[in-house]
């Protein structure tokens, strides 16, 4: 088995275990939009109560049936702009709008929306005569003015449901220059909807959760899901939430909103969603403190200098407008933690989440290649050797970007088997290497 100390650069027998650790020190390092969002949202179209990964202008249209600049992707918008993937989850589900095409003495054919929402009032379908087979029908299905689907069929019990509409019922097809689907309706979302959508979330990977709401029982519960899935299941993650003094590292408290380009307001709820992009999107080399908000030109309310020193001690994640440059950014990059100290920094919390989370990870990763293999990572002195050796590779290359230091492997590191013979004991120490935020100057003149 290999294992013994790691010198950098040095060739490695079995690369393995040492390459998930390397992986992860790399895409901690690695600079540019990343990271990982999971955000709740009212839609006027799109599968209900699912987790939709979307990356892509591609992915809300092929998965939501909706264009990214659709008014009701609003929020998803605003979590991309820092953010590589937001995991979608439309609470709400909505009427569905339907519409008759006919069918005369032998029946009724009846359209029905896919998904329950407004948009679905916005789908027609068009029928008439095929120009090569006067017997056929050519059925075409348009949302705004763009087709979406076409069939030729030669009576009703032919046609077939598309990503926009069902047809069901039997009768002779009439023409028809357009019918419009009528009474689809966006519906609301409760309680019980956003339960739903934590449930769901608990299953999934993310760096980030956004609640943009209001309630007040739900932001409770919210920061309750968010410290026990830090807490009991080890696995970390960042709460950002509006309004809510959870006085908790793990829930940021956003507490105004931002006036956008042309004129729209966010409320501080809405501008959750792109604070939980940015969190998720920040590499531990960043912090969001003096970062500008992207297409915001004002911020609502807006606070002077003394209640901004107060609400920052009170653990308020701010946003401030300039004036001289006429952009808008966060005035410092904090969690609901109140006081003074070092873990009411959100960098510094991302760095220690997130060596969290990587050395779970990656050993997990290391157990399950080495099964693939036949191998095991012995429970021994050999094993403790080898987990410590690459849990010392990824955070040296942590040390050498400048996101830990001070580390020392030797005294800051200890690997030994557990009591049961079955595991590791981990003992860890480290110094996470904080953002510049003040700059103190003397300037002499003569």
């Amino acid at each position: 088995m290999n294992g013994g100390t790691f010198t950098p650069g040095s060739e490695k027998v079995r690369p393995g275990i040492y390459m998930n650790f390397e992986l992860r020190a790399s895409e901690r390092v690695t600079s540019g939009e990343r990271g990982r969002v999971a955000l709740p949202v009212v839609l006027n179209w799109g599968e209900s109560k699912k987790l939709i990964e979307i990356t892509s202008e591609k992915d809300a249209k092929d998965k939501l049936g909706l264009d990214i600049s659709d008014p009701s992707m609003s929020l998803v918008q605003e979590a991309k702009k820092n953010s590589s993937t937001v995991l979608v989850y439309r609470v709400n589900e909505g009427e569905k709008a339907t519409a008759e095409l006919g069918g005369g003495e032998e029946g009724k054919i009846t359209v029905t929306a896919k998904y329950g929402g407004s948009k679905g009032n916005d789908i027609t379908i068009q029928v008439s005569e095929n120009v090569l087979d006067a017997k056929q029908k050519d059925v075409v299905t348009f949302v705004d003015t763009k087709e979406r689907d076409r069939q030729t069929v030669e009576t009703a019990a032919d046609l077939v449901g598309n990503k926009y509409v069902d047809f069901s019922g039997t009768g002779t097809l009439k023409e028809t220059a357009g019918t419009q689907l009528a009474g689809g309706e966006d519906g609301t979302a409760d309680t019980e909807d956003y339960t739903d959508f934590l449930a769901a979330a608990e299953t999934e990977y993310f760096d980030s959760i956004g609640l943009p709401v209001e309630d007040k029982e739900l932001k409770t519960t919210f920061a309750s899901f968010v410290k026990r899935i830090r807490e009991k299941q080890g696995f970390k993650i960042a709460g950002i939430a509006a309004g809510h003094a959870a006085n908790y590292e793990g829930i940021t408290n956003v507490t105004n909103g931002v006036v956008l380009e042309g004129g729209r307001k966010l409320s501080a709820s809405e501008a959750v969603a792109w604070v939980a992009g940015a969190s998720a999107g920040a590499t531990l080399r960043q912090s969001l403190t003096f970062m500008t908000y992207p297409g915001a030109v004002d911020v609502s309310p807006k606070y002077d200098n003394d209640e901004i020193k107060k609400r920052l001690q009170k653990g308020e994640f701010l946003f401030t407008y300039d004036s001289r440059d006429k952009t808008v950014s966060v005035e410092q990059d904090i969690n609901s933690l109140e006081g003074s100290n070092r873990f009411t920094k959100n960098k510094i919390i991302r760095i220690l989440d997130a060596i969290s989370n990587d050395v779970v990870r990656s050993l997990k990763e290391s157990i399950k290649n080495r099964k693939n293999t036949g191998e095991d990572i012995p429970a021994n002195a050999d094993g403790a050797s080898i987990v410590k050796t690459a849990i010392t590779v990824y955070l040296n290359d942590l040390q050498d970007n400048s996101i830990i230091q001070n580390f020392d492997p030797s005294d800051d590191l200890t690997v030994e088997v557990t009591n049961a013979g079955d595991g590791f004991n981990i003992d860890l120490a480290v110094q996470p290497v904080d953002s510049a935020e003040k700059f103190y100057m003397i300037v002499l003149v003569d």
